[in-house]
């Protein structure tokens, strides 16, 4: 059984992190760019609150988790890293829930400040886009797929259903295909220093 290691942390330091994660045994991952969301609205008006990050997901063996994290945390990357997944031996009560949302280009704002309101303290937007399908438009042949967002919420377990239900009850999202919102529990969440 397997479990994933994920990792926000400040942009330049992905590279580090995944060799101190291999020398514990950790067999590779990727690495995606995101950008920070503001947690004070002053600064988020502002355009101030946004910084850019790095975040490292590998999927490494059960059996290496504490070898791994060990390994991590001697680092000295700066962020934030979590084991999420399920334990199937201890059927494990977590304290925290890592929300992802993933939604259309240019709702993440709107979708982090209704989380905010249910609880959610900040998140983490990674850019990405859909796949092409038949039925996509195509520009001289080549199809233009939907840009995309992934938004990542780390929240305490009781606030995790609060969440989900505000952001799920949004006008914006309720029209078929604009978002998919799904959580995992986290098995370890610690600071990176």
């Amino acid at each position: 059984m397997s479990s994933m290691l994920m990792a926000v942390i400040r942009k330049g330091q992905a590279e580090r992190l995944m060799k101190a994660a291999r020398t514990a045994g950790a067999p590779g991952g990727t690495v995606f760019y995101a950008r920070g969301t503001a947690s004070n609205t002053i600064l988020a008006a502002l355009g101030l609150g946004d910084s850019s990050r790095e975040v490292l997901v590998s999927f490494i063996p059960d059996s290496l988790e504490q070898a791994v994290l060990s390994a991590c945390r001697a680092s000295h990357a700066r962020g934030v890293l979590l084991i999420a997944g399920e334990d199937e031996e201890k059927k494990m009560d977590t304290a925290w829930t890592m929300i992802q949302i993933i939604c259309e280009e240019g709702f993440s704002e709107d979708i982090m400040a209704t989380a905010r309101k249910a609880g959610a303290g900040g998140g983490t937007v990674i850019h990405a886009h859909g796949t092409s399908t038949e039925a996509d438009v195509r520009f001289f042949g080549s199809p233009l797929v939907p840009e995309k967002e992934i938004l990542m919420i780390i929240v305490e377990k009781e606030k995790e259903e609060a969440v989900i239900s505000a952001v799920s009850s949004m006008e914006v999202l309720k029209k078929k295909g604009r978002a998919v919102i799904f959580s995992l529990p986290v098995k370890t969440f610690t600071n990176l220093s």
